[in-house]
């Protein structure tokens, strides 16, 4: 096994670990580090297979844990975004969309972090809101976690059911993603086999992440979220910058 094949592997193994114990953060963590590897058009397939794995595999094991009460919600409100996401992504001006999105996201995340009176939302309606800017923000913007991180820590879940009904919620639209980078012929040689390279480590990694998801107080849990929540808000507002400049 050569160097480059040593560094993608340890670039997935870290970041699928970080992610199965949160329950976010794989795109974040691993596109920045892959790029110094391997081009952009070989890192996006392979981190949608990487990411669909782990889903797959964090839901058959953990499917007990999944909120079903709202997630089905959550699904059909995001199915019905998609449209209207499109036409945000033909017509509106994606550089204030994307604005108004992270400044939501860095006020929602230092007001959680500042507030010390924190109620959890009881009612179930909310779900479809969230839901449907999921859809929206993903088809136009392909930023659909945000919304539903949101939502999720609004809800005070638990960190191991934030984390299985999240990944239950991204497994649908991973499996669409995968399909389409299969038609579009991404899905090249490379991709393939540092995908089969990785898998065993995509695996360990998952169940590692789980058992130190399982540790972490819930107090503590939701201020890292709410810190994830920050830097996603900070990393999409200085993309916009820098893309404008």
């Amino acid at each position: 096994m050569d160097v480059l094949t040593i560094s993608v592997i340890t670039v997935i193994f870290i970041s699928t670990l970080v992610t199965s114990t949160l329950g976010f953060g794989l795109g974040l963590i691993s596109m920045p580090l892959l790029a110094f590897f391997i081009d952009i058009k070989t890192a996006t397939p392979l981190i949608a297979i990487v990411g669909t794995v782990m889903a797959f595999f964090i839901f058959i094991r953990n499917w007990r844990e999944v909120n079903f009460r709202s997630i089905w919600k959550l699904i059909l409100a995001c199915l019905a975004g998609l449209p209207i996401g499109l036409y945000f992504l033909k017509g509106a001006d994606d550089a204030v969309m994307k604005t108004v999105l992270a400044i939501l996201i860095i006020l929602f995340a230092l007001y959680s972090l500042l507030s010390r009176v924190q109620v959890p939302m009881k009612a179930e309606w909310p779900s479809f809101g969230f839901g449907l800017l999921s859809g929206v923000f993903g088809a136009a913007y392909n930023i659909p976690a945000p919304t539903v991180m949101i939502y999720a820590t609004l809800k005070k879940w638990p960190p191991t059911v934030f984390r299985a009904t999240l990944f239950s919620f991204f497994f649908p639209s991973s499996i669409i993603i995968v399909t389409s980078h299969f038609i579009t012929g991404l899905v090249t040689q490379p991709v393939l086999y540092y995908s089969a390279l990785s898998l065993p480590f995509v695996v360990f990694s998952t169940i590692i992440g789980g058992i130190l998801n399982r540790r972490i107080p819930a107090e503590r849990f939701n201020n890292i979220v709410y810190l994830g929540l920050l830097l996603i808000g900070c990393f999409l507002l200085f993309k916009v910058i820098t893309d404008v400049v």
